[in-house]
């Protein structure tokens, strides 16, 4: 799928790559599990193809180029870990094929407003910060470092589930925080 160019959306690279990654992710979260849940019709099984994809996305992020799309790219990657995840899981009698993905993907697109993105990573910085430094650290091992949930878990001596369940929550806790914030400027995460 081709990367579209939205002039909201373009990012400026003086932000330094971490943050610039979490506030473009966290803008664009809803979209990409809306995407993905339509997919594969599966909370759980649309939990992980996210939290796979943003670690895909955090390892190639050096390959985002700026002026594109990143919820564009970012389908791309998710799209290509549910056809993953469907061959897999060839037991499955729902199945989609790569067409209706595309436009699936396309929809997803359409349904994002570019005009929302600036406030999104003003918001997702103010909220971002106001994490405890453990939350920020599990989050930075998780996308900046790619480990995986239960490396996580063992890292910070902690029960898998329970590290499940943290993540869960501090991403609650972010879109709640971003939800808040827009909605005191008058502005609205749709």
């Amino acid at each position: 799928m081709e990367n579209r160019m939205m002039a909201d959306e373009q990012v400026e690279f003086e932000t330094n790559p971490e943050e610039l990654f979490f506030q473009l992710f966290i803008a664009n979260q809803q979209s990409l599990y809306a995407y993905i849940l339509a997919s594969v019709h599966n909370f759980s099984d649309a939990d992980d193809i996210l939290q796979e994809t943003a670690a895909v996305l955090w390892r190639r992020f050096s390959e985002f180029e700026e002026g594109t799309s990143f919820i564009a790219w970012g389908i791309s990657i998710a799209r290509n870990l549910i056809l993953k995840h469907f061959n897999e899981r060839k037991r499955s009698r729902l199945q989609f094929d790569n067409e209706l993905l595309s436009q699936l993907a396309d929809l997803t697109l359409q349904d994002t407003d570019s005009s929302q993105i600036q406030a999104l990573k003003k918001a997702f910085h103010e909220c971002f910060g106001r994490l405890s430094e453990n939350n920020r650290n599990i989050l930075q091992l998780r996308y900046q470092d790619g480990m995986k949930i239960k490396d996580i878990a063992n890292k910070t001596q902690k029960p898998v589930p329970g590290m499940y369940k943290a993540v869960a929550r501090i991403h609650d806790a972010l879109q709640r925080c971003i939800d808040v914030v827009l909605s005191q400027r008058g502005q609205f995460n749709g």
